[in-house]
């Protein structure tokens, strides 16, 4: 018998899968994704859903293939089947973007590949109400705008987060009569979201109330929306001319500046809101300034009452 939170959970994300559909549970051997697994096969068999699980072998630890056979070991005696362990190899040194943002690459290709090959209609994964705080005291942080505040969603393509309305506690408990394995990166204080969740959300907690987690989950979901309209109002407002740039809410035209920018073949991961900013100037302040040079060699001037993006090339 599974937690009826649980439960209720799994049940409103499975929705729209249909009987003999195959999804499988992204599992680390974590509680989490553990207890996202147990209660994945309990409901699957009521739903008649395949319900296998992917171990992904990051091979950064020096036990990490016999931690990952364990995982194994632990989902086939849950119910799992298919089970399978991929190794991956994670990628280091400039332009990986850190350890972690290079383990969460080598992750997902691997998973999206498993899926791909395996007609996966879905990929779940374990986060919960935590990690949800977690990822917007992080993108705060960073200064980040409305898409990188609005966080995780429950239904993102092939991926799902059941759980991610449901909170850390509640999951765990449904696995506490399970030996789990814990992560010692998780304990990691070099790392910014294990700071944000053993520093930073207990002092938060402590001064504003155990309720902070559900509100700064609630706000990336009304985020999500505010980001999701202006997204959409930007790629209705698509235009390079000036004339009508500049008479676009100032919401909407940085919006339309910087899918330009990335259309022309600029790199999103360091594209910041400054470059966009002197993008702008270009429409609101021009006063005869030269080519704005951005990340991935894109240059943009004002010409003839336009914006010109263009890729430069090496000889």
């Amino acid at each position: 018998m599974i937690d009826l939170t649980l439960r209720s959970a799994l049940l409103t994300n499975f929705s729209d899968l249909q009987p003999g559909d195959n999804i499988v549970v992204g599992v680390s051997g974590g509680a989490d994704s553990v207890a996202l697994l147990r209660a994945a096969v309990h409901i699957g068999k009521e739903l008649s859903l395949n319900v296998g699980a992917v171990i992904i072998n990051h091979q950064l630890q020096d036990d990490s293939a016999e931690v990952a056979q364990k995982a194994s070991a632990l989902c086939e005696q849950l119910g799992a089947s298919p089970v399978a362990v991929i190794p991956v190899e994670v990628a280091t040194g400039k332009g990986s973007g850190g350890i972690e943002a290079a383990a969460r690459d080598a992750r997902r290709s691997a998973l999206e590949s498993y899926a791909a090959n395996n007609d996966v209609k879905a990929v779940l994964l374990g986060h919960t109400q935590d990690d949800q705080a977690e990822t917007v005291i992080l993108g705060l942080a960073r200064g980040s705008g409305a898409r990188s505040l609005s966080g995780m969603q429950t239904i993102d393509g092939l991926y799902r987060r059941p759980f991610l309305w449901v909170q850390r506690e509640v999951v765990r408990n449904s696995v506490s009569d399970l030996e789990i394995y814990s992560d010692p990166h998780n304990d990691d204080l070099h790392f910014a979201r294990v700071r944000v969740r053993n520093e930073v959300l207990p002092v938060l907690e402590r001064e504003l109330g155990k309720s902070i987690i559900a509100s700064l989950a609630r706000t990336a979901d009304m985020l999500h929306d505010d980001a999701d309209a202006l997204d959409a109002f930007a790629n209705d407002a698509l235009t390079d001319e000036v004339d009508e740039l500049q008479y676009l809410d100032r919401a909407v035209r940085t919006r339309v500046l910087r899918i330009l920018a990335l259309q022309a073949g600029a790199l999103a991961n360091d594209l910041t809101r400054e470059h966009v900013l002197a993008i702008d100037q270009l429409v609101t302040n021009w006063h005869g300034q030269g080519p704005l040079n951005l990340p991935g060699q894109v240059d943009v001037t004002r010409a003839h009452g336009k914006l010109l993006f263009t890729k430069s090339v090496k000889e």
